[in-house]
């Protein structure tokens, strides 16, 4: 789907809570094989369900939180079939068991996710994560933790990136390193601009602030940041964004700009080496 269609089939529209979790912005989108459905979990967790339009299959995306991604589905009327898993931390995962307990639904998900959740199907690089006619693209991308994955929909443009990338920042390097995570960001930062990245959580408004300290001179960052104000202001959810916009204003996609380098101390230093620096930078802002 081309960047205009994505736009035209863009829906945008208040919320209510959802099973205790309060949402203050819901995101869905139609497309032409599948629907998309982004709300709030927890504090700041990204609950996501994936809908084939063909089939009606449902697959919840993590389940941070059991009882709100039940309730999400049963607002659309979409009956959850299966459950696609990033990464082993427990507030992405802590709900998978109650939620396959209530619907039966098949797991897919890292290796390092199995010791604590109950997955079927276990997916690493090269595999193929699928539910009812629709099929993603698996990759390891590992830095943040070493079970994570990210799910690829190229015909769709679309990637579950969870906690590798966020609205104008990055996961935090848990059990991992930042060569790791520059690398698993690279592969990201390659796809088509108009790809839709869904991640793992809001953390925009601290991500905007550190961006705009490292780069103030970035005009597409300054309105992004008043961007993310207004959301804030309006209370509202914010946990996708694309391939181009993050290339326009996130620090991390832009490592390899002199003006980021400068910000660090490290003119001329390669962009890996500059990333590390950033990721560091922002763990002490």
């Amino acid at each position: 789907m081309n960047s205009t269609a994505l736009q035209q089939s863009a829906r945008i529209h208040g919320a209510a809570g959802y099973g205790g979790a309060q949402i203050t912005r819901d995101e869905s989108r139609q497309m032409a094989k599948f629907q998309t459905h982004i709300f709030r979990c927890l504090d700041d967790n990204t609950g996501l369900l994936l809908r084939d339009v063909a089939t009606g299959a449902c697959a919840a995306v993590d389940v941070p939180d059991a009882d709100a991604v039940l309730a999400a589905a049963r607002a659309k009327g979409w009956t959850i079939t299966d459950v696609l898993v990033t990464h082993e931390h427990g507030d992405h995962v802590q709900g998978v068991a109650a939620l396959k307990a209530a619907t039966g639904a098949r797991v897919q998900g890292p290796a390092e996710a199995a010791d604590v959740a109950p997955v079927d199907t276990i997916l690493g690089e090269g595999s193929t994560a699928s539910f009812g006619a629709l099929a993603f693209d698996v990759w390891h991308t590992p830095g943040h933790c070493p079970g994570h994955l990210t799910y690829v929909a190229r015909e769709a443009a679309l990637a579950l990136v969870a906690d590798v990338v966020f609205v104008m920042g990055c996961g935090r390097i848990i059990s991992g390193s930042a060569a790791q995570l520059w690398t698993s960001i690279s592969r990201i930062m390659a796809l088509p601009g108009e790809t839709l990245l869904v991640t793992g959580h809001d953390y925009t408004s601290s991500n905007a602030r550190f961006a705009l300290a490292m780069e103030p001179q970035n005009a597409e960052l300054k309105a992004r940041v008043s961007e993310a104000e207004r959301r804030k202001a309006n209370g509202e959810f914010w946990s996708s964004t694309t391939v181009a916009e993050e290339h326009a204003t996130n620090p991390y996609f832009r490592a390899g700009e002199p003006s980021l380098a400068a910000a660090v101390g490290l003119v001329g230093a390669d962009a890996g080496r500059v990333f590390a620096a950033l990721r560091e930078a922002k763990n002490k802002f």
